[in-house]
């Protein structure tokens, strides 16, 4: 027997099949964005957003406009717990989500009540309920998201009163613009950092009697 008759015979290509209606799908939403590797994220948000999930066909589409691999398309969309993977033969989840807050904070200020009761009030059909990891938002503790708003001292009255009022959409809290910051002392600093006039060790002084706490992370 030869070499070419032990191998085993050609299965096909390995992984997903590509979906040419949801290849078409992705490259409309794209549009002429440049297809760069650092833009995968905005580019899976894109598809969350217009359909309300990321569909294993969808994903397979993406890694195929993306040059990548499915691998890598799939593991950083599952990493992110915002966005909702929905495998074949999986129902899609309902239009809208509430997600509460599980970090220690949230359960201390009673977000294991606040989950019990939105899942006995709200219409499956309709919201799906969550637990989710930290929002950053210990200090308003419990914290939820309805849709893409997050909310401060969630009650399920507040978070279904808004779910009907369509009230999900992200809200901008106020900021200091670039340039108001920057005349107000903004950023000093660090030009005088890129400018050579502190040495290493000041800079270490300097952040040694700043009164920070934390090292950051999580909405902080």
């Amino acid at each position: 027997m030869t070499m070419q008759q032990r191998r085993s015979p050609d299965r096909g290509p390995k992984g997903r099949a590509l979906d040419d209606v949801a290849l078409a799908d992705v490259r409309e939403l794209l549009g002429h964005r440049e297809r760069r590797r650092d833009l995968l994220i905005e580019f899976l948000h894109l598809i969350q957003d217009h359909h309300g999930c990321l569909s294993a066909a969808h994903l397979c589409a993406l890694a195929e406009d993306m040059r990548l691999s499915q691998v890598e398309v799939y593991e950083v969309a599952t990493f992110y717990d915002h966005f909702d993977i929905v495998k074949e033969g999986e129902a899609r989840p309902a239009p809208l989500t509430i997600r509460v807050c599980e970090s220690i904070s949230c359960m201390l200020a009673g977000a294991e009540r606040l989950f019990g009761e939105l899942a006995g009030d709200a219409d499956p059909q309709a919201i799906r309920v969550m637990r989710a990891p930290c929002m950053g938002r210990c200090a308003t503790a419990p914290a939820a998201r309805v849709g893409d708003r997050e909310v401060d001292h969630a009650t399920s009255h507040k978070l279904l009163a808004m779910a009907r009022d369509g009230d999900i959409r992200t809200a901008a809290p106020d900021y200091v613009g670039l340039d108001a910051y920057r005349a107000a002392g903004g950023y000093q600093l660090l030009q005088k950092v890129r400018d050579g006039v502190l040495t290493t060790n000041a800079i270490i002084e300097i952040m040694e009697h700043a009164g920070l706490r934390g090292l950051g992370g999580a909405g902080f």
